[in-house]
């Protein structure tokens, strides 16, 4: 069984970026050393956006397929199997207890196989259903309230009102707008270039799974965002660390990392990775997060694509004095 994760702190080594608050949590860790490969489904397929995420969360058993080898990463995901992938990845479903002795909701029978998962639940005060005294176990789950499903089951969670709107389509006085702000710093959600997350939109098993393997992993130090390329267009010119632009070196522009720091990005659809280092500033955009060069683009992914999901995790700090940084454009 793997351990818990205590104490998760958000201000990640090497990374100068700040979050508007810390969060303690108990997260159970990721098994590091096996391979993807050693668990298939026969529908799941490389450039499936979520590829990565899906395989690290079936092969831990937070999530399964189904008896004729298919994982469905596109079938809508319901209530009660959200419930049951949380509980079990926060290992905070108890296998000895008793089942219910009467029904926890008036629409969960004592019999059905989320029960159990549902009368913990609401013990703990995780599941509190609807006005009308029902739990909904097989309604499809939105973005918004699979939000607040894994934050709130969090326990050491503790959430504020955000005091701007997090997103475009998330108002801060929207009734999930903390859960909004902490998937925001914890870069859980998909970001479109309208800075919308699309907040209703009914989640799959493949969406649901990367929300548990993004959560996850920022725990360990890993971001999330939107990739994208610079090559022959700009072959040659300035870089804002003063370096000269190779489009078939693997180096890469960020934000905020120091020039230098060396990354390893994963690209989510396929596994494959790379390794470049910060010498130039960029990419802008709502949820862009790096930008490599069109040689590094290709170690993990076709340039036809333009844009992909990556992961990325500083691999070899450097600290470099920026205030001589220098602007290609003067």
């Amino acid at each position: 069984m793997p351990k818990f994760l205590r104490h998760l702190n958000l201000a990640l080594v090497g990374f100068a970026m700040s979050f508007a608050f810390a969060i303690y949590a108990e997260l159970p860790a990721l098994a590091e050393e096996i391979e993807l490969q050693q668990i298939t489904f026969s529908d799941l397929k490389e450039e499936n956006m979520n590829y990565v995420p899906i395989l690290s969360i079936a092969r831990e058993g937070y999530i399964n397929g189904y008896d004729d080898g298919t994982f469905q990463s596109w079938k809508e995901i319901n209530r009660a199997e959200a419930l049951k992938i949380t509980m079990k990845f926060l290992q905070i479903f108890d296998e000895n207890k008793n089942p219910p002795a009467e029904k926890p909701f008036k629409d969960v029978e004592i019999d059905a196989w989320y029960a159990p998962y549902i009368q913990q639940a609401k013990d703990k005060g995780i599941a509190n259903g609807y006005e009308d005294g029902t739990f909904r176990p097989e309604e499809q789950i939105s973005l918004a309230e699979a939000l607040k499903l894994i934050i709130e089951s969090i326990e050491s969670y503790g959430g504020r009102t955000p005091t701007e709107d997090p997103f475009a389509d998330v108002p801060m006085t929207a009734w999930f707008a903390q859960y909004a702000e902490f998937a925001k710093e914890r870069e859980m959600v998909n970001i479109t270039p309208e800075n919308k997350i699309n907040p209703e939109e009914l989640l799959t098993r493949g969406q649901f799974s990367a929300l548990i393997y993004k959560l996850q992993e920022t725990s360990k130090g890993s971001h999330f965002g939107k990739a994208t390329f610079y090559g022959a267009a700009v072959q040659g010119s300035g870089t804002a660390s003063g370096e000269i632009f190779d489009m078939n070196q693997f180096t890469a522009a960020h934000k905020t990392l120091p020039f230098g720091t060396v990354v390893e990005v994963k690209n989510l659809a396929n596994g494959k990775t790379v390794q470049v280092r910060i010498t130039d500033r960029g990419p802008y955009g709502p949820g862009r997060v790096l930008d490599l060069t069109s040689g590094a683009f290709k170690e993990i992914s076709e340039l036809h694509r333009g844009v992909i999901n990556v992961e990325y995790k500083v691999v070899e700090p450097e600290i470099v004095d920026t205030e001589n940084e220098t602007n290609p454009s003067e």
